[in-house]
């Protein structure tokens, strides 16, 4: 049996914005990357092992709850990374 490659999750509403962190962390040869909505997360890693989560800037706090509360449910282990928007001096 060969080991499950893993996969980075990108969680954000901006498709832009996700799309230009999953290039980010592909360019720094990372596995496979998925963006998606907070919503949408789960069905778009389908049955594969994750590495990480991003969670994007734009999120609710009721969002952020529930990717959090998912995401330990799957694995308590999984790093969830959480960003912060760039303020602009």
């Amino acid at each position: 049996m060969t080991p499950q490659i893993g996969m980075i999750m990108v969680i954000n509403r901006a498709a832009s914005d996700a799309e230009n962190l999953k290039q980010l962390i592909e360019f720094m040869d990372s596995p496979e990357v998925r963006t998606s909505t907070p919503g949408q997360w789960r069905e778009v890693a389908g049955d594969q092992r994750l590495e990480a989560v991003f969670v994007g800037p734009d999120l609710s706090d009721k969002d952020i709850r529930h990717v959090v509360d998912d995401v330990g449910q799957l694995d308590p282990n999984i790093p969830i990374v959480m960003l912060q928007e760039q303020h602009q001096r």
